[in-house]
């Protein structure tokens, strides 16, 4: 027991011989935390000096307090122990799981800590990482924390050595000129945390090391003491650097300090950063260079990963985002100076949430890494890669690129992702769309990465799996687009969104048979907005989905009033967005909406455009329809005959209706082509069993040619405008003069 409390004691005393409990906080420390809790991805890291009766935080990342008592501390095992300690879940493990810091809600479950010892070996504290998610840490993170924790070593010593120094500083003044040297070595030990000291006589070039250097070195005491016996020791590629430096103290009669690699007899590789500080000569001595040499490999080591981690993705080994910004403006710099053009890529993975959602994120980190390792292979000599988002990569190309090269740049890029993944031996297609923008002289970075953007923005929603250039006209779409989503989000919020109904009737008889749910918005001056005027908003996924999901409100709101106003209408037809369609969740809200209004599904009918049939993960739109159909909900197709493959999504797609598009109504009349093509549309949908409605009716002209073709549904501005509820009910219908009654004559009709 004695012998426990005496160790204790003498380590005790060395904690406090450095004085550093109860400091204020120091950078260097703060950086190491910082970076271990982004290179763990926890919520802890701190640098624990373990006193008598406390914790003390020497730096701390992701706690509020400064100490905490030594009897509630992990890292106290460690300074007990000597050893690392790697607890996966410590609720689970008996020697922590009473400790209030263990138990509490959101307390330590993932602890890993390293000892950090003084300069002879005494463990004074703890490197330790910890989070409230258990299995965060495994073996393999500790030489991560190791090497850190040797960083931290480092600065402990440094701040020795420089209290150390402090102390003697005064009497150094005092002395002799051989005090005058150490003077001069200790100034230099406390700047660099010295290791090592060396002695050059420049007269004899008779090299002396203190035993820390010929460590360092390599040297053995017997060994040559010549100058050119140290130059041996340096990497080869490095030696001319030290002589360099030598020449430049002996000629400016001045310092000098360098860092290079250092081959010892037995095989390694050291970093070492030597420092050398000409001194005139006496009486008694002739001119000298003094100096130390310091091993910084754990450090060089460590400053490496820092660096690594600053500047590339850890998943797929490219640049990040900073790095390559860093890139490009240095790029751009160049550019200024030489006029030569370079150009811009964006390159983004279509569909790639859909490889997420269906076979999970580690799939999807796989492709990725996968996608990464090609882009990297075909960018070529010059050219900087980059991950710049989830799924987006960047490319800058090399100065003196043309415009023709860039482009085929691009070719190459979306060709190398085009190629299927193989995963476990499951084949996963993937394919890009790529943006370009040129250099230009007044350009910074963000505005030559927001021109990338736009193009790739454009691009997308246009013809993806192409490479598409900036140009001028993509400002003023961007424009209207931006003030579309804002006039619509601000009408949602203030509730200026309605629903305008457009009677479906039967073209014979003029019954009334259905009404079709448009989106209309009231501007703040008044004025009435078709969706058509605000188009781009609705094409704005995150936007289109919330105003599918307050249509959907403000229909189910109006069913009872249409049914009661208008006892003939059968079903309501209700617009999808693409976005409804490939959320999983969209049947089960629209199911459930209907549930809770008391409306059979029977009613309604979901029109849904050929464009959102086109999508990489088709298999989840047609799980979203089929649910549907099964609840009894009728699918209508809009825009019938303007897409590309119409016939296979009639075949494949639970379709029971469909809508043949205004433009071929309008035109059949005075268009004999088009008359064929939508009696052909007729003819075909009705060998299928599918109902046709034909919209954009304006002329009886059109609804006669229509009736001939055997086409019995339609609707337009020949029956009404759409309308809203409450002003459905004046809507008369039975005859050709069917149409919108005013209030006033109806109240008069019914007075008489």
């Amino acid at each position: 027991m004695s012998t426990i409390l005496e160790s204790e004691t003498a380590r005790l005393a060395a904690l406090h011989a450095l004085r550093l409990l109860d400091t204020p906080r120091q950078d260097c420390f703060d950086r190491i935390t910082e970076h271990c809790a982004q290179l763990f991805g926890c919520t802890v890291a701190l640098i624990t000096l373990v006193d008598e009766d406390r914790q003390w935080f020497l730096s701390r990342k992701g706690l509020d307090v400064h100490q905490t008592p030594r009897n509630l501390s992990l890292c106290a095992h460690v300074v007990q122990t000597g050893e690392r300690l790697l607890v996966s879940d410590a609720r689970n493990d008996e020697r922590f799981n009473a400790n209030p810091l263990v138990a509490a809600d959101g307390g330590v479950r993932a602890y890993l800590g390293q000892p950090i010892s003084n300069f002879d070996g005494t463990i004074i504290g703890a490197l330790c990482v910890a989070d409230p998610r258990p299995g965060l840490f495994d073996g393999k993170q500790h030489s991560l924390l190791a090497n850190l924790g040797k960083t931290v070593e480092d600065l402990i010593e440094a701040h020795r050595q420089r209290l150390e120094a402090a102390e003697l500083s005064g009497s150094l003044v005092e002395r002799s000129d051989r005090l005058e040297k150490s003077n001069r070595i200790f100034k230099q030990a406390e700047k660099t945390a010295k290791i090592g000291s060396w002695e050059l006589d420049i007269e004899t070039g008779i090299l002396e090391h203190s035993d820390e250097a010929l460590s360092i070195l390599g040297i053995a005491k017997s060994d040559s003491r010549e100058i050119e016996a140290a130059f041996d020791r340096y990497a080869p590629d490095d030696r001319a650097l030290v002589k360099e430096a030598l020449e430049a103290i002996l000629a400016s009669k001045g310092t000098a300090s360098i860092e290079a690699d250092i081959l010892t007899p037995d095989g390694q590789i050291k970093r070492a950063k030597t420092t050398g500080e000409y001194l005139a000569g006496n009486d008694n001595q002739g001119p000298r260079v003094v100096g130390i040499i310091q091993d910084i490999t754990e450090a060089q080591h460590a400053r490496m990963a820092l660096q690594r981690a600053a500047d590339y993705d850890a998943l797929t080994g490219l640049h990040n985002r900073n790095a390559f910004d860093r890139i490009l403006g240095e790029r751009i710099k160049l550019y200024r100076k030489s006029q030569q053009d370079f150009f811009v890529l964006m390159l983004d993975l279509d569909g790639f949430k859909d490889i997420n959602d269906c076979f999970g994120h580690l799939v999807g980190d796989v492709v990725l890494e996968e996608i990464s390792s090609r882009i990297s292979k075909a960018v070529p000599t010059g050219a900087i890669a980059a991950r710049w988002g989830g799924d987006e990569f960047a490319i800058i190309t090399p100065l003196g690129t043309t415009l023709k090269e860039a482009r085929n740049l691009g070719k190459a890029m979306i060709a190398a992702v085009a190629d299927q993944v193989e995963i476990s031996g499951r084949q996963v297609g993937v394919s890009a769309t790529c943006g370009l923008a040129q250099s230009a002289e007044d350009l910074n970075v963000r505005e030559l990465m927001r021109r990338a953007d736009l193009a790739l923005y454009h691009g997308k929603s246009r013809e993806p799996g192409r490479i598409h250039d900036y140009n001028e006209k993509l400002e003023r779409a961007n424009r209207l687009r931006q003030d579309a989503i804002s006039q619509v989000r601000t009408a949602l919020d203030e509730d200026r969104i309605y629903v305008g109904y457009q009677p479906i009737v039967h073209l014979s008889t003029n019954a009334l048979e259905g009404l079709e749910a448009l989106m209309r918005l009231n501007t703040r001056s008044g004025a009435k907005l078709t969706a058509t005027q605000v188009l781009p908003a609705l094409l704005d996924p995150v936007l289109s989905r919330d105003i599918s999901e307050r249509m959907v409100d403000l229909v189910c709101g109006d069913f009872p009033q249409i049914w009661a106003g208008q006892p003939g209408v059968q079903f309501i037809s209700i617009n999808a967005t693409e976005a409804d369609l490939l959320s999983r969740e969209f049947s089960d809200r629209l199911l459930g909406a209907l549930q809770s209004h008391c409306i059979p599904p029977q009613n309604v009918t979901l029109e849904i455009t050929e464009t959102m049939l086109l999508v990489n993960d088709s298999a989840a739109v047609q799980k979203v329809l089929e649910n549907l159909r099964r609840a009894g909900m009728q699918i209508a197709l809009d825009d019938f005959g303007t897409g590309f493959s119409s016939l296979s999504h009639l075949r494949d797609f639970p379709i029971d209706k469909v809508k043949i598009d205004g433009s071929f109504v309008q035109k059949m009349s005075c268009d004999h082509q088009t008359k064929l093509i939508v009696q052909a549309l007729i003819g075909m949908a009705k060998n299928l069993g599918i109902e046709v409605i034909a919209e954009g009716v304006e002329t009886e002209e059109q609804r006669d040619l229509l009736l001939e073709m055997g086409c019995y549904y339609g609707q337009g501005y020949l029956f009404s405008p759409a309308e809203t509820a409450c002003r459905l009910k004046f809507l008369k219908y039975g005859g050709r003069n069917q149409g919108l009654e005013s209030p006033e004559l109806a109240l008069a009709g019914a007075a008489r």
